[in-house]
């Protein structure tokens, strides 16, 4: 009986010594290491509107009733003009317009004067023409004068300047006394409500800016979340940059703040240190049923983080994977 035994043992002897064991590895989810490529570019948070607010008429600035650093609301008036020489053309056109209507409704009486007579044919068809035609005369002069008043009231109405925005003055260029002619600047608000990122960006990283979820303006004290608007579509040849403008998600930076934006470019890539070469190309070992697997990726370059479409959570292969064959039975540590 222990001679069978014995027998049996060496039978089995060989296959025992001749089976490999599995090989021990360490996996890691692959989700857990992919990185993501960031691309940058130089941006500056522009205000959309910077605005020099001026006089429209002639005349002495009389008041300035604001100070730099106050905020001001649309419609605030912010400075007055001396408005003496204009309320007297007001006046004055208002004069000559009821003069005007005065002499328009005596023409008017003549008029009905002279077609009562011509139906009676006591007077000549020239003079009923005539003063028809001096009628139609005054009612154009009349005409005229209300423009004049218009115009004189509208002139009038300048003497006041106030905010066309809401904006924070950032600067008082004029003062009280001096004397103002159209176009002479008083005050300049900037609109720190209605601010976007400015940025130049390379020609070879615009499709990847475009596709992107999520790019950011990191300024020097924060990070603010931006979204592309536009691409200016004029390209600066010696640089090779496009402008683009984006808008700011939540609160904005103030404008004149710089920083770089920055977005991911693509999906999340291997790193460069975790691939492997088998049979003259790159790739990777994962764990697919207690064995190791080798998953080429044709596009990898020696040094390079690679793309790859593998999913998430696929188990990589990391401790052992230059030890590993494709098909190798792996015992997971």
């Amino acid at each position: 009986m222990l001679r069978m035994f014995i027998s049996g043992v060496l039978l089995l002897l060989p296959a025992l010594v001749g089976a490999e064991p599995p090989l021990p590895v360490t996996t890691v989810e692959l989700g857990a290491v992919l990185v993501h490529p960031v691309r940058e570019a130089p941006a500056e948070a522009v205000a959309l509107n910077d605005t020099r607010l001026g006089a429209e008429i002639n005349g002495v600035i009389a008041e300035i009733a604001v100070a730099v650093g106050d905020r001001v609301e649309r419609g605030q008036v912010l400075a007055r003009v001396d408005c003496t020489p204009h309320r007297i053309e007001v006046a004055r056109a208002r004069a000559a317009l009821d003069a005007g209507r005065a002499t328009l409704e005596f023409s008017e009486l003549q008029l009905d004067n002279a077609r009562r007579l011509s139906e009676r044919r006591s007077i000549s068809q020239e003079e009923l023409d005539k003063r028809e035609a001096d009628a139609r005369t005054r009612k154009a002069e009349l005409d005229r004068l209300q423009a004049a008043l218009d115009a004189a009231e509208y002139t009038a109405s300048k003497c006041t300047i106030a905010a066309p925005l809401n904006a924070v003055v950032i600067e008082r260029i004029a003062s009280v006394g001096d004397y103002a002619v159209p176009g002479t600047q008083i005050l300049r608000l900037l609109d720190d409500e209605n601010v976007e990122v400015s940025a130049k960006v390379q020609e070879q990283d615009l499709d990847g800016l475009e596709a992107a979820a999520e790019v950011r303006f990191a300024g020097r004290l924060r990070d603010h979340p931006v979204r592309l608007r536009t691409v200016l579509p004029l390209l600066e040849r010696r640089l090779r940059t496009y402008e683009v403008r984006l808008r700011f998600a939540a609160e904005p930076a103030p404008p004149g703040a710089t920083g770089r934006l920055r977005w991911r470019v693509g999906g999340g890539r291997i790193p460069a240190d975790l691939l492997v070469q088998r049979d003259g190309g790159l790739g990777v070992f994962v764990l697919a049923e207690g064995h190791a697997r080798f998953q080429p990726l044709p596009e990898a370059r020696a040094g390079h983080p690679a793309a790859t479409d593998l999913a998430p959570a696929t188990r990589l292969i990391v401790d052992g994977r230059f030890r590993v064959e494709d098909g190798q039975a792996v015992r997971v540590d």
